[in-house]
């Protein structure tokens, strides 16, 4: 049997979320899964001017998402990233499966997540006062073995 793949959806723009992300993803990778990191993928849209190309990047991380047999979106912020949110919607949207994290112990404005986030087919808990990656890790992939046939 082919690999799962893994896309990552969460923030990656600072030097934190992209440890974080990476030290996931590699946990995962060791339990067998292929995981896409968005934050890897970047390099890929970088024109010749060093710019970046962000109609390519968005595209890619779009199709990737779609392309992926599960999405993971990491939910932590008082109002979870935009960029996870497009790339979990086009995963829902293409009738696929998401997994929203959230390990961030503060609530958002009104108390609950967005709404929106009920489409996910289950949402992790896992507050961040375990520090442990490996054991939320641990729960994710759990999880995926439950939902996927």
């Amino acid at each position: 049997m082919d690999k799962v793949v893994v896309y990552w959806a969460a923030p990656c723009f600072t030097q934190a979320e992209r440890m974080w992300n990476r030290l996931c993803a590699e946990n995962l990778r060791t339990k067998g899964y292929d995981v896409i990191l968005p934050q890897d993928e970047d390099k890929n849209s970088v024109l010749p001017s060093g710019k970046l190309d962000f109609q390519a990047l968005a595209e890619n991380c779009r199709s990737q998402a779609v392309g992926s047999d599960l999405v993971v979106a990491i939910l932590d912020g008082p109002d979870p990233d935009s960029g996870m949110s497009m790339e979990a919607g086009f995963k829902i949207q293409a009738g696929g499966l998401v997994i929203g994290v959230r390990t961030d112990f503060r609530r958002a404005e009104d108390g609950h997540l967005n709404a929106m986030f009920q489409l996910f087919k289950a949402i992790i808990y896992f507050l961040s006062f375990n520090e442990s990656y490996q054991e939320l890790c641990g729960k994710i992939d759990e999880k995926i073995q439950e939902l996927l046939p």
